[in-house]
């Protein structure tokens, strides 16, 4: 009989909590304007389950995908029309390169997406983790998006790379999701510290 208080099985509790939190993301991701709330409860159940060992991965994620889904999904609208508007003005003006407006237009559109990238890392797991107001949301995503420019980069890079592990590598989505938010959360969490007064 195993011991279920020992290390070995404390690690694969965590990685099976981890494969579950994963598909579920997946799965209420599909709709796309799900997506949001999915990534509220993925933060929100990686936090709880994984690092402070409370709670179900199940029933933890299900709570908070469903308190989360009314808040997020006119979030994930907006993002998508701002990410359409510039993705479009870069698509029409990337053949025209040796016009001055061009170049100033897709640069400024390049760091526009950045921002609204690093802003979208942050407001999920803000959902998820806290209860603000929509001015307190919005005045903490500012502070974030704009005053950690070293970790955010850092933030960006960590979800490119998931994004690579998971078309590249389709079987690693029962684990990317779940690991990516678990290492995101040792970055934000001092961030989330630093601009909000709160205890585990």
């Amino acid at each position: 009989m195993f011991n279920q208080d020992s290390t070995l099985m404390t690690i694969l509790n965590k990685a099976a909590d981890m494969v579950i939190l994963s598909v579920l993301w997946c799965i209420c991701s599909l709709p796309v304007v799900t997506i949001g709330a999915a990534s509220s409860a993925l933060y929100h159940a990686t936090m709880k389950v994984i690092r402070l060992g409370r709670g179900y991965a199940f029933s933890t994620f299900f709570t908070s995908f469903r308190q989360n889904l009314k808040q997020t999904i006119p979030a994930v609208l907006l993002l998508l029309i701002f990410y359409a508007a510039f993705g479009t003005g870069i698509y029409l003006l990337w053949p025209q390169t040796e016009s001055m407006f061009a170049n100033v237009y897709i640069v400024f559109s390049l760091l526009c997406i950045f921002f609204l990238l690093t802003a979208q890392l942050h407001l999920f797991p803000l959902i998820g983790r806290f209860r603000l107001s929509r001015r307190e949301l919005v005045t903490v995503l500012t502070r974030l998006a704009f005053g950690h420019l070293g970790k955010n980069i850092m933030l960006v890079c960590l979800l490119a790379f998931a994004v690579e592990a998971g078309i590249y590598y389709p079987p690693l989505l029962f684990i990317v999701p779940a690991a990516f938010s678990l290492l995101c959360s040792f970055l934000q969490e001092p961030m989330f510290h630093k601009h909000i007064n709160y205890e585990d």
